[in-house]
């Protein structure tokens, strides 16, 4: 759990009759990560190969995905099982409906062209509805037509080979001698004037808009038909469809794989990645597959293997942060755990108000509930959904969302600790403990308590790094984090000493341990990193004080609140209006407050782990563990075969 999965390289070679009967457990096993063959076994297995079967597949997925943008979505109430390839492409020559598909969809689009080119025509004569004339004699030979808008500065556009006539809605017709088109189209790249050209039509207005509505509804009706039969066609198909489109999906990805694997003319080779816990369960399936005729050898490599996490269930939405810093190599320490049990605290505790703790919660529950059951439509403005997606994606927000639900728990539990709701002390004044938020009257302590936390978690990051360190058979490093655990401690005991009045002489015992540790760990640190490493004095002591941040962080939030509650009660005995600006004075400054205590707490937080704690110990570049597999939604895995 504190470690990622061990894993082992192996070795696969087998016959050419049982190839493909391997990538395909190879794929629902869902374990094994293919990697290129070493170069001495390539080549011995270097007959290339031809691969019919995939321009087949390749074709008919493409086909079939092209059905499925097409189809109106179905509900696939069961999952197939496709046996073979043959199977498979058997069931394809049973879906005959790829030339319907096409007349209806090439109708379809006709259809919506007629509606686009009448909607075009509908609009200006709308506006010209007031026409009572001929549409011919607005374009012919001799002229042609514009409609504009009335604007006072186009009032001048009339010309000697032009002729203006007001429509009384805003909009006039002018009519130009078609040889002078240039000239008035040039004219008019002055005037901020809209224009629309007069549809070059025959009859009078209404007789053209009846005709032209007709044309939209005919071609609206047409298209209601097609999508009645598409209906039609999905009712019968479209589970089938998804599910040969799926299984054409994995067989392509199988064929990719064959393609590329080192073969001979009887038999093939391959190498990949897998959990040492699964080597036996994947050598047991592949023999009873192959008629045990298969070998399977793990390898020994110097390669870094891929990283596979291994955490609880609920603790898994914490991997997010650690992908996003970086994933740990095999050997290392998995932090994730560490990171799910203490981030929250650390956000709660920089939080510290029942009230805030409480609306980001909700809010957290939203988005969740929101990103899992999205309405028909949104209230939430566009442009801040858009914003906010722009950031990240959805299932990276759902994530955020999860961590940050145990975080305002926690914050709300500090609140009531610290007698903070929205600012407001909590406690009816016969059990009031303070005549303030406890951070307010207890600063000190808070600073001190932190402290503590920072050397705490500096100490433990040390110890993980020298447990990192033996592991890999760095023992100079793992020595030299020892003599930073000693220093660290010292400066810790000389500077408590110090603001506690305690004298620094050698003479004083706590005094004396305090330099006895410096002195060792200074030795150590010489000795088994050189001398250039006591650079790093001033950051060990200041990720120890970084921890103060905790408190820092509390209390800017505090006082911010204390600060906006004030004005807002003071306002409460002057007039109405006063009241009014200090209601908007709370209700906006407590939103912003809000955001600060959502943002604030958990950037520092997670700087806190990442900076000052992983770094004692943590490595990372860690290659993220990619097995060959496929997420099936509508077909079955061999392995799940009844």
């Amino acid at each position: 759990m504190l470690k990622p999965v061990k894993m082992v390289k192996i070795r696969v070679i087998g016959l050419n009759v049982y190839k493909s009967t391997i990538i395909d457990d190879m794929h629902d096993l869902n374990v094994i990560q293919i990697e290129n063959t070493d170069q001495e076994v390539a080549k011995v297995f270097n007959v290339p190969t031809s691969n019919s079967t995939y321009k087949l597949l390749a074709d008919n997925l493409s086909r079939f995905k092209g059905f499925l943008s097409i189809l109106p979505e179905r509900a696939v109430k069961e999952k197939k099982y496709f046996n073979s390839r043959e199977e498979l492409l058997d069931s394809v020559s049973k879906v005959p409906i790829a030339s319907e598909l096409s007349k209806l969809k090439d109708d379809e689009d006709k259809y919506y062209s007629i509606i686009k080119e009448n909607q075009i025509i509908l609009k200006p004569l709308e506006i010209i509805s007031g026409f009572k004339e001929d549409l011919s004699i607005l374009n012919n030979g001799y002229v042609e037509s514009f409609i504009i808008e009335t604007k006072t500065e186009n009032n001048n556009l009339k010309t000697d080979y032009s002729v203006v006539t007001a429509l009384g809605n805003g909009y006039s017709i002018i009519t130009i001698n078609r040889k002078n088109e240039a000239e008035f189209l040039s004219m008019l790249s002055s005037k901020t004037c809209g224009i629309m050209k007069v549809p070059e039509l025959s009859g009078t207005v209404t007789e053209n808009i009846k005709a032209t509505k007709k044309a939209i509804s005919e071609a609206e009706a047409s298209i209601s038909g097609i999508n009645s039969s598409l209906n039609a066609l999905s009712d019968k198909y479209y589970e089938t469809i998804a599910q040969i489109t799926e299984q054409l999906e994995i067989y392509v990805k199988e064929e990719e794989i064959l393609s590329n694997i080192a073969s001979s003319e009887n038999a093939f080779a391959m190498e990949g990645w897998i959990p040492a816990s699964e080597y036996d369960n994947v050598t047991n399936i592949l023999n009873k597959d192959s008629n045990n005729t298969i070998i399977i050898r793990v390898i020994e490599t110097k390669e870094d293997p891929p990283t596979k996490l291994s955490n609880p269930k609920h603790f898994r939405i914490f991997e997010f942060f650690i992908r996003f810093y970086s994933l740990p190599e095999e050997y290392e320490f998995d932090p994730t755990l560490i990171f799910a049990l203490v981030f929250p605290v650390f956000f709660g505790l920089m939080v510290g108000d029942a009230g805030y703790g409480l609306v980001i919660l909700l809010v957290s529950l939203f988005i969740i509930h929101r990103i899992d059951h999205p309405p028909a439509k949104s209230h939430i403005p566009k442009k801040i959904s858009g914003f906010v997606l722009m950031i990240m994606g959805k299932n990276s927000l759902k994530t955020l969302a999860k961590a940050l639900i145990p975080s305002s728990i926690i914050a709300i539990i500090f609140g009531i600790i610290f007698n903070e709701f929205f600012g407001f002390t909590i406690y009816p004044v016969p059990f009031q403990i303070s005549p303030a938020p406890v951070p307010v009257t207890h600063i000190g302590l808070l600073l001190v308590i932190s402290g503590y936390i920072g050397l705490a978690f500096v100490t433990f990051g040390f110890v993980l790094g020298i447990i990192n360190n033996f592991y890999i058979n760095h023992k100079k490093a793992a020595i030299a984090k020892i003599g930073w655990i000693l220093m660290a401690w010292s400066f810790a005991i000389l500077g408590l000493n110090l603001i506690h009045g305690i004298s620094l002489s050698p003479t004083e015992f706590s005094s004396l341990i305090g330099y006895v540790m410096l002195i060792v760990g200074f030795v150590m640190v010489i000795a088994f990193e050189g001398t250039l490493s006591l650079m790093e004095i001033p950051s060990i002591i200041s990720h120890v004080l970084s921890y103060t941040r905790i408190v820092g962080i509390l209390l800017a939030s505090v006082v911010l609140a204390l600060v906006i509650n004030t004005v807002f009660r003071t306002t409460l005995s002057d007039p109405f209006y006063f009241i009014i600006m200090g209601v908007v004075i709370l209700v906006v400054g407590q939103l912003f407050n809000l955001v600060i205590a959502v943002f604030e707490p958990g950037i520092q937080g997670a700087r806190l782990l990442y900076v000052e704690f992983f770094s004692k110990f943590y490595f990372g570049n860690g290659k993220q563990f990619s097995p060959f597999g496929s997420h099936r939604r509508y077909t079955l895995k061999k392995f799940d075969k009844k």
